[in-house]
């Protein structure tokens, strides 16, 4: 179990960077950017991968470190779905371009909400 939660901790901290805000007083939802350019998009491999790193990106933003509580669960998961969904439009985006725009930076912003 410890070598899985290894394994995605790493495939999260290699697939997306998490932003914050500028400055102090700002308070804003956290996100991470998802860069697909190593990705063959027109595939479904490739579009199952980005879909996957989309969702674990998701359930990262919005986890709450240290409680372990019933609610501060309920709440990720929600929160999770609806990143995930927010980002999605981005995602398909990305899939109907895949066969005419490849672009080594290109990324899907997942932010909680």
């Amino acid at each position: 179990m410890f070598k899985f939660v290894a394994l995605v901790a790493t495939v999260v901290a290699t697939t997306a960077t998490i932003a914050f805000p500028a400055n102090a007083g700002e308070v804003a939802a956290p996100q991470a950017y998802v860069r697909y350019g190593d990705l063959q998009l027109a595939s479904a491999d490739g579009a199952t991968e980005l879909k996957a790193r989309v969702s674990r990106a998701a359930e990262h933003v919005c986890t709450v470190r240290g409680d372990k509580s019933l609610k501060a669960m309920t709440e990720a998961k929600k929160c999770a779905k609806i990143a995930e969904a927010r980002a999605m439009p981005q995602v398909e985006l990305a899939l109907a371009n895949s066969g005419t725009q490849v672009a080594e930076n290109s990324r899907v912003t997942v932010a909680a909400h």
